[in-house]
């Protein structure tokens, strides 16, 4: 196999560099919470990227189990 030299730009291979060392920080520092079981119509609506009205659709059609009622309805994402 023949070796193969690339020539690179010293400063971009820096900043590149940099950028890493931040993404291993951020990555080094993230806590991980577990999600409660059980969550409100708005809060499954933004953890899905939906409408609520898709989310209170998916709870009708049997989609999604859901517990309570009015502003006390919460929903197993499960």
């Amino acid at each position: 196999m023949t070796q193969q030299l690339i020539a690179v730009d010293a400063n971009a291979l820096g900043q590149v560099l940099k950028r890493l060392d931040t993404l291993e920080t951020l990555i080094r520092d993230v806590k991980l919470v577990a999600r409660e079981e059980w969550v409100s119509i708005q809060e499954a609506a933004r953890l899905l990227q939906c409408d609520p009205s898709t989310i209170r659709r998916k709870i009708n059609s049997g989609e999604l189990q859901a517990k309570g009622s009015g502003k006390s309805r919460r929903v197993r994402l499960d």
